[in-house]
């Protein structure tokens, strides 16, 4: 693989659902793509220009009455960069201010489709049980009025990574056929939590995609780990000993988190009767993880101190099926335990003669020689990318801020036959 780690210009444009208008005379933009956090975030900051004003891109303008008069709240918006989509949103806030001298600015901001799913409920009446599971995730995301369908793993970096003449639709191909076995809802269940508690349950993870028809594209597959690495974020001591250092990375490292990560979970499965537990039907699983140099990098103490966790599961009804909770328990856990994140210049690299764009689910070569492990050695391995957020603005630059775990971090047990 030939990288070249020179940054290129971008286009950058949000489109409006409502009126097909393309917003792009901006002052500047944050646009953050996440596996893990639903409901990604996005703000686009417009300022006041007259009709010869070429905007920050430097080839067009968008008139003030349009962005003024025509970008209203709960409107959906479609973002692409270098014309490959990047998330569907909606508006959810707008304000507009001024200052004395005349300077004027709208600030527009949101969150992709899965952050009405979050904060709103699944309607409690439908009946979803023994549906297919992909129709199960359409039917509750229609609850809000949101198209969806189900796409897999790699759908989003074959939308978000390319350099493309225009949108391209996503994958439609893949649908999951698994049953789902929870009759409804129950009243004060939200959409997204109540749709993931499922798929988790089958072993699978969910995070949204892009899709240029507006609709939201929900991914309900495991993460693209064993694809071969697509980027090189590249921080390297100079050779002539000077204490410099060469690469693409700007700022940024590595965390260790210890808070969240159980050294053991107890599962305990049957019915609850009382307050009282069984200790027979009590399933203990140990975090190996917290032990393992190659996870901790040899940077965790040993023996760790008890960090446990005890919890019912109601519905194992066997030692094997407690035990696999517990063990999703801690690979949930520690998703979050070893995490790299960086800052780059540009929204990405030249791999192989073709521009890509940085995109979660993707594969990144880190090597780190600020980031030594116990044995004095640098970062050096391949690691997922869960987390894109890129920025612009007139001050500062194009930048992408990346969020990497180690390959296998965000793997799952199926916890229910397929």
């Amino acid at each position: 693989m030939a990288v070249d780690l020179t940054p290129y210009e971008h286009r950058t444009e949000l489109s409006l659902a409502s009126s097909g208008a393309v917003l792009d005379v901006w002052d500047e933009y944050a646009i953050s793509l996440s596996m893990l956090e639903p409901g990604s975030p996005w703000t686009f900051t417009f300022w006041r220009s007259d009709a010869v004003d070429t905007g920050l891109d430097g080839n067009r303008s968008t008139p003030w009455k349009v962005i003024t008069r025509g970008v209203k709240v709960f409107d959906r918006v479609l973002v692409t960069i270098d014309g490959a989509v990047q998330l569907n949103g909606r508006i959810e806030t707008r304000a507009i201010r001024a200052d004395r001298g005349g300077g004027a600015v709208v600030v527009v901001n949101g969150r992709d489709l899965a952050g009405p799913a979050m904060d709103w409920d699944v309607d409690p009446t439908i009946t979803i049980k023994n549906t297919a599971l992909s129709t199960a995730v359409e039917r509750c995301f229609a609850q809000l009025g949101i198209p969806a369908h189900t796409v897999d793993s790699a759908a989003n970096v074959a939308v978000t990574a390319r350099e493309a003449p225009g949108p391209r639709r996503t994958n439609r191909r893949a649908r999951r056929a698994q049953p789902v076995d929870i009759a409804h809802p129950r009243p004060g269940d939200r959409v997204w939590p109540f749709v993931e508690g499922i798929v988790k349950r089958i072993g699978y993870r969910m995070w949204v995609a892009p899709s240029a028809d507006g609709e939201l594209a929900v991914v309900v597959d495991v993460p693209n780990d064993t694809a071969a690495p697509s980027y090189v974020l590249l921080r390297r001591e100079v050779a002539n000993g000077d204490g410099g250092y060469e690469g693409n990375i700007l700022d940024g490292g590595e965390t260790i988190n210890t808070r969240a990560a159980p050294t053991t979970a107890t599962v305990f499965s049957g019915t609850a009767r009382g307050t009282q537990v069984d200790a027979r039907t009590r399933s203990v699983t140990t975090n190996v993880a917290l032990t393992d140099d190659a996870v901790t990098r040899g940077l965790v103490l040993q023996p760790p101190p008890e960090q446990p966790r005890y919890l019912r599961d109601s519905r194992a009804r066997s030692p094997e099926r407690a035990a696999q909770t517990g063990s999703n328990v801690i690979l949930d856990a520690m998703a979050s335990f070893r995490v790299y994140e960086c800052t780059v210049r540009g929204h990405g690299q030249t791999v192989d003669g073709a521009r890509r764009l940085y995109a979660i689910n993707a594969i990144a070569r880190v090597r780190d020689d600020v980031c030594v492990d116990g044995d004095g050695q640098p970062l050096d391995e391949d690691m997922l990318i869960t987390g894109v957020t890129f920025r612009r603005s007139r001050r500062d630059g194009t930048t992408t801020t990346l969020t990497l775990v180690p390959r296998g971090a965000l793997s799952l047990l199926p916890t229910e036959a397929a």
